[in-house]
């Protein structure tokens, strides 16, 4: 999909160095294998799935590239295993519509998330497909703030704020 690049989710995630990111349903490790190096040898990507066949898939990817700070955890993204404000972002690529109770995700990304941190959903039309009408109020719901938004109706990437960062 042209607006879920690399480059386009390089402009809305703003990855850099030494930050300590969180990446909810990797997939195949498309955007991990990408954005991992971006947060450099002091930096963390941590991937987070339910399937531990896609985890493995993110691994080998990683350890193919040569890339050595990346995590794999498995877990459900709904009650996410991590302490209160531990990541400086999160993103979730196509992966948040495939998850039931999509708030709970969103509750649990402002509980992770440090202060000033950010979320970034990206998603497109498919039969998981999360529209940004509903995306925005679940985040509203959720304390999050709308910050940037690049794509049109049928694909975005949206990037978030807790609330109380965005004051």
């Amino acid at each position: 999909m042209p607006c879920l690049t690399s480059s386009h989710l390089d402009s809305v995630l703003r990855p850099g160095p030494g930050e300590r990111m969180l990446e909810v349903g990797p997939g195949t490790g498309l955007q991990s294998l990408h954005v991992a190096p971006q947060l450099g040898p002091e930096g963390r990507l941590d991937v987070l799935d339910i399937q531990p066949e896609m985890l493995d898939h993110v691994m080998r990817g990683a350890q193919r590239r040569g890339i050595t700070n990346i995590t794999a955890t498995r877990a459900d993204a709904r009650d996410i295993p991590f302490a209160d404000g531990t990541f400086d972002a999160l993103y979730l690529v196509t992966a948040l519509g495939e998850i039931p109770e999509p708030e709970r995700v969103l509750a649990e990304a402002v509980r992770v998330l440090a202060p000033g941190g950010r979320l970034v959903v990206g998603e497109f039309f498919d039969r998981h497909w999360i529209p940004f009408g509903t995306l925005h109020r679940l985040a509203d719901a959720s304390g999050l703030h709308l910050a940037g938004r690049h794509g049109f109706t049928l694909a975005y990437l949206a990037r978030f704020h807790p609330c109380s960062a965005a004051a």
